[in-house]
């Protein structure tokens, strides 16, 4: 593992930056992933049972409130200590409210 990580000339020195890609494309991947997300949640719900759906939509306001107060949060922070918005802030807060 040490060999590995030294062959990767200087990517993981003390001062390097990582470069930002397209926000376009990360905010598009992070819509989708949300959109997706809905499947995984909701739709494992359903596959219980007919009678479940009333916990099926409990199940997706859930999911729509924390990602949306995560997002919130983290450009809200982001916004105070940085004094920017960014788009790629907001998309980790939106996927970390997701995972949790």
């Amino acid at each position: 593992a040490v060999v590995s990580t030294q062959s990767t000339g200087g990517r993981f020195e003390k001062n390097s930056k990582i470069h930002k890609q397209n926000a376009v494309f990360q905010v598009l991947g992070t819509l989708m992933l949300w959109f997706g997300w809905y499947g995984f949640n909701c739709g494992s719900t359903l596959g219980l049972g007919d009678s479940l759906s009333n916990t099926a939509a409990k199940v997706g306001v859930a999911t729509t409130i924390s990602a949306a107060t995560s997002g919130t949060c983290t450009v809200l922070l982001s916004f105070f200590l940085d004094r920017k918005f960014d788009p790629g802030v907001v998309c980790n807060g939106i996927l970390a409210g997701l995972v949790s």
